[in-house]
């Protein structure tokens, strides 16, 4: 009874929050606080709820009770909506209407549909986009400073408050002597992820020069303390694939903001080319080796990465004897000992089947190609082509981490968000400009009408 009540304070506080100063401001000030801030804990009802499921309800209800705007549907719309029902009906096929389908149909609508259409709703509103992003940046600084305290302590103080009313999920990895912190997170790769986005967003924020405050008593603005915190929060974190995929997200993002896009593409494809071949046979003779025996020589990023290299050979197979639906949740065998299924495409493959997989693979893929289309006819400083770069990067991040991580948690719910605000970018948000900007726009002749459509959203 007592977690019912905790796990339902958050919905309370945004319902509240709803009707005092209506639902962006509960998206902001309740919803993003909650997502970054508290553990993954759920209550023992139909759905298992956890703190952040219960904030969207309330702003998602205020939100359908809005005067009605112009909707412009997508077609990351309608792959969020196909996916989300391919797996409903995967996981009835698996294990029944009642067992199966009916409780991942409700975790499945607050967690994945309310989160990505109120974001896909509350973007197209004037300023939005920087709040969001001032709040992200903040919290993820946060979250970084206080996990100084595990990283020496060994201590994480996210969780400890619900300590003895949830089941733990605070564990102690080691990493070259060090601890890797996980904050409120449950995992130092989902912590590492939430900083490389952390650290996209705060880059926005700076490109576009919308929070020039200084540190009070420190020689530095506001956006640096965050963007330092944010790096160390994930160098804590001692994950390296969340590094690898920032390295990623970064070159891509360098390669659409560059001066000359062309010679910048066809420098990338030369370099991958010419050491592509050798770096790919490093790495596959580094991960070729019995994870057992990276275990025992101490090294063991060599053992996690050679565990994740012999997933693919042993469950393919075992995807293949059931590639419609898949096995359900948790429902496939474990082959020797393998629990951990650290890919989240295999994960999704052996859970809802391959079509679940193709979806999932063209919700990740799709979005940052129309963006990359997008940007073509916009200047590398446009507001909408910073705002579309910073997306593709989050998004290539995504990708590469997919490979390495089974996903889901904070990380999937935030990466749902930004799908919002790459949809209402992609759809055209409502024109509205400063006397400022107008001004400017009307003595530069390259200011298309196309490129005030998101230009408020800047301001």
């Amino acid at each position: 009874m007592i977690q019912t009540v905790i796990v339902a304070i958050p919905g309370l506080i945004a319902l509240i929050e709803c009707i005092r100063r209506g639902p962006e401001r509960a998206f902001l000030n309740v919803y993003l606080p909650v997502l970054l801030l508290l553990p993954e804990h759920s209550w023992p009802i139909s759905g298992q709820f956890t703190f952040v499921d219960t904030a969207i309800v309330p702003i998602a209800a205020f939100l359908l009770f809005h005067p009605k705007q112009k909707w412009r549907w997508s077609s990351i719309d309608l792959l969020v909506i196909a996916y989300t029902a391919i797996t409903i009906v995967a996981e009835g096929m698996n294990k029944g209407y009642k067992l199966g389908s009916q409780n991942l149909a409700i975790q499945e609508l607050v967690s994945i549909l309310l989160p990505y259409f109120a974001a896909r709703h509350m973007f197209r509103h004037q300023q939005f986009a920087v709040d969001f992003a001032k709040r992200v940046v903040v919290l993820l600084a946060v979250v970084a400073i206080v996990s100084v305290y595990e990283f020496r302590m060994s201590s994480d103080l996210f969780t400890k408050p619900f300590d003895g009313i949830f089941p733990a999920i605070f564990t102690v990895v080691f990493r070259a002597g060090f601890l890797r912190t996980q904050g409120p997170y449950g995992h130092a790769i989902t912590l590492g992820v939430m900083m490389a986005i952390g650290f996209r967003v705060a880059r926005w924020l700076e490109w576009n020069g919308v929070w020039h405050d200084r540190m009070p008593h420190l020689p530095i603005s506001k956006i640096r303390f965050c963007e330092l915190s944010i790096i160390g929060g994930s160098i804590m974190s001692l994950s390296v694939g969340p590094w690898l995929a920032a390295a990623c997200g970064t070159v891509v993002i360098s390669v659409c903001r560059a001066h000359n896009r062309m010679r910048a593409i066809v420098s990338l494809v030369l370099l991958i080319a010419l050491f592509g071949g050798p770096i790919y046979t490093a790495f596959m003779k580094y991960v070729s080796v019995d994870p057992l025996a990276a275990y025992a020589a101490g090294d063991r990023l060599q053992q996690d990465s050679a565990y994740r290299n012999m997933l693919l050979p042993l469950y393919v197979p075992v995807v293949e004897e059931r590639p419609t639906w898949g096995w359900g949740r948790n429902g496939w065998p474990v082959l020797h000992r393998m629990w951990s299924i650290d890919n989240a495409y295999l994960f999704t493959a052996l859970t809802f089947g391959l079509y679940a997989l193709w979806l999932q693979v063209a919700l990740f893929v799709w979005p940052p190609i129309r963006l990359a289309f997008f940007i073509l006819p916009f200047r590398r400083n446009d507001p909408k082509a910073l705002a579309a770069c910073t997306m593709i990067g989050i998004y290539v991040m995504n990708v590469v981490m997919g490979g390495m991580a089974a996903g889901g948690g904070a990380p999937w719910s935030l990466l749902l968000v930004i799908g919002g605000w790459s949809t209402a970018l992609l759809t055209g948000a409502p024109s509205q400009v400063t006397e400022v900007e107008a001004e400017a726009v009307r003595f530069s002749p390259r200011t298309s009408r196309t490129q005030l459509g998101f230009r408020r959203v800047m301001a």
